[in-house]
């Protein structure tokens, strides 16, 4: 037991941090002795100039005189104040116990004085003070002592015998105040060293993500905010993880933090110099790659990094697979502050989700009002007042067969008390990009329900959802369990998705559209005809409706090729019993070459602008008060 306490001690003793914190204890006392130190041996200088001659005053002299000039170039040269180090502040101790040992000797070889020899005493006992270590402190006591004993030999042996007393007694309180001075010190330094590794340790925590062990947020905007401080160029990328929320949801919390883990394991094999990749929350990374990169490199390099990320994962017996989207911003060409890249990063990867997923987004310049006009609308969502500031106009879905308006698709409208009002294309996409969709959703939808309510019971409602909303199966349990509280039949809600809103993540997708179905809902694909693969959707979604795009439309009354393509897609929805809407018929003229495809459903302002919920039941009562005359004359052109 004592010999492994021994190790441990000799451990600590020889610990870098140990004696660097015993330098910077120990400093401050030599240096305090150095000064008046030197004014000691200039004054003895003096009394040596005034009391010898000849050749022991050249000696002598020489000797204080040269002491004094290295006291002050310790202090001021080597000894510096925040830069002394253990072996010069030991070496430095050695050279002035010396110094000062090499002063008396010389004087008593020169000059015997028998009542001098007390001096090596008193020099022991400054020596406890100035030898810094232990086996410093030994050597000049013992040199001291010695020096004294070899003097007192030649004299009585009753004299003797008392200097002999007076150097054991010093011996002991030499030794004794070296150890006292020496553990005090030590303890202070213990107790420092060890707040320091607690301090560090908290420090490392606080800037570490618990899970994965990579810098965290905080420590990764410290990074950020230290490179645009010593202007030192770098690119901040934002990667957010495609399909993560759907392995959460269907394997638990714990598959999908293994699963992070995994993806942090794996991100860090990737072969790039300098880089510090951490976590800022949920799926979200960060990336800052330092030095004057240029576009082509960071985007094969985010390329290179995305394909590494997206291969499967086996956990435990499963396979999981998962995508990964990225923005970027680049300092100081894009922003002159962590905030301002920051936000240009997150606008980028906010473009990437929507139109690129799966790939790497620089931020452009260009776009710069746009991302401001966003940011602001961002602002003012988190501060308004949602239930009093979001409304619905309606617009009538009407049926050329039955010559009557049979539902309205819910539109959403925010008037806000310091924007105005506020494009809805803008304000969607700003509540995406800000979470704040689903409370956007939820608010508009139970707006939505009480309106339906006051309608009569063969009028529908078509809802719109987005790909957030889609995507989380919660979510979208509560708007099914809303519509059972309601009391109203399930059979006259339609909710409308998009392309992009369901392509992210198809599977899961399907399964909720699935669910949505099953409860008695209608689900319908907008936008039909606008991008991506909308005829394999047909195949996969559980569709009860499809809505053709304007764009296609508008083309027919000018393009054969437009208006087979429409024609086409109606003779496909009957075959397949799906309902079929053309979107953004606005004239009698348009109306006259629509209806020789026989279409089964119209929206457009022919039949009926957006509308608030009082003029729809004005509306509906007008044209169930004229049942027995024609369509057209019962909804006139708005």
């Amino acid at each position: 037991m004592k010999l492994a306490s021994l190790i441990a001690s000799y451990k600590a003793s020889i610990d870098p941090s140990r004696r660097q914190a015993m330098a910077e204890a120990y400093g401050p006392i030599v240096r305090s002795f150095l000064l008046p130190g030197a004014a000691y041996y200039l004054f003895i200088t003096w009394a040596h100039w005034r009391d010898e001659t000849g050749l022991s005053l050249a000696i002598l002299a020489s000797i204080s005189s040269f002491t004094a000039l290295m006291f002050i170039v310790l202090r001021r040269y080597v000894l510096i104040n925040g830069k002394i180090t253990f072996h010069n502040l030991e070496l430095s101790g050695l050279l002035a116990n010396m110094l000062i040992y090499i002063n008396v000797l010389s004087y008593l070889l020169i000059n015997f004085e028998q009542s001098k020899l007390i001096y090596f005493a008193l020099m022991a006992v400054v020596f406890s003070t100035t030898g810094v270590t232990l086996r410093i402190t030994s050597f000049c006591v013992a040199l001291s002592l010695a020096t004294l004993y070899w003097f007192a030999s030649s004299l009585p042996p009753e004299l003797f015998s008392q200097y002999v007393s007076i150097g054991v007694a010093t011996a002991f309180a030499a030794f004794g105040m070296a150890s006292l001075l020496r553990k005090a010190i030590l303890r202070q330094i213990d107790a420092r060293l060890l707040a320091d590794k607690l301090a560090a340790k908290a420090h490392r925590l606080a800037a570490t993500d618990m899970l994965t062990g990579v810098p965290n947020r905080r420590a990764i905007f410290e990074k950020i905010d230290y490179l645009v401080q010593h202007n030192r160029p770098f690119w901040m990328g934002i990667f957010d993880l495609d399909g993560f929320k759907a392995i959460n949801d269907v394997y638990g919390h714990i598959v999908g933090d293994r699963l992070l883990c995994a993806i942090v394991d794996r991100a860090e094999k990737i072969d790039l110099e300098g880089v510090t990749f951490g976590r800022i929350g949920g799926d979200e990374f960060i990336a800052i790659l330092p030095g004057d990169l240029t576009e082509e490199q960071i985007k094969r390099l985010s390329k290179d990094s995305i394909e590494a990320i997206s291969r499967p994962y086996a956990i435990d017996s499963m396979q999981l697979t998962i995508g990964a989207s990225a923005g970027f911003s680049h300092f100081p060409s894009m922003g002159c502050s962590s905030a301002q890249l920051y936000e240009k990063a997150d606008y980028a990867l906010y473009k990437a989700k929507v139109h690129h997923r799966g790939q790497c987004v620089l931020f452009d310049k260009a776009e710069d009002q746009e991302m401001k006009q966003a940011i602001e609308i961002e602002r003012e969502l988190r501060e308004a007042d949602l239930e009093g500031e979001l409304f619905l106009l309606f617009q009538p879905q009407f049926s050329p067969e039955q010559q009557r308006v049979v539902g309205f698709e819910a539109l959403a409208r925010w008037q806000s008390p310091k924007l105005g009002l506020v494009r809805p294309d803008l304000f969607i996409r700003a509540a995406e990009r800000s979470g704040h969709i689903r409370k956007v959703t939820d608010i508009l939808f139970k707006k939505g329900l009480a309106t339906l309510a006051t309608w009569p019971s063969d009028i529908s409602l078509s809802f719109n959802l987005s790909g957030q909303d889609l995507s989380d199966r919660i979510f979208v349990v509560s708007l099914l369990g809303q519509v059972m509280r309601s009391g109203i039949s399930p059979s006259r809600i339609e909710f409308e998705i998009t392309e992009t809103a369901v392509m992210s993540d198809l599977a899961t997708s399907t399964t909720l559209l699935a669910a949505l179905r099953g409860s008695g809902c209608k689900v319908a694909l907008d936008d039909f005809g606008s991008g991506y693969s909308s005829f394999e959707y047909l195949d996969q979604l559980p569709l009860d409706k499809v809505k053709i795009d304007r764009s296609f439309v508008r083309k027919v009354p000018h393009s054969a090729t437009s208006r087979e393509i429409v024609a086409g897609i109606i003779s496909l929805c009957r075959k397949l019993d799906l309902r079929c809407v053309l979107e953004g018929v606005e004239t009698e003229d348009e109306m006259a070459i629509l209806s020789v495809l026989e279409p089964d459903l119209i929206q457009g302002y022919l039949y009926g602008r957006p509308m608030p919920g009082e003029q729809v039941l004005d509306l509906i009562n007008t044209q169930d008060n004229r049942a027995g005359a024609s369509g057209n004359e019962c909804i006139q052109p708005a």
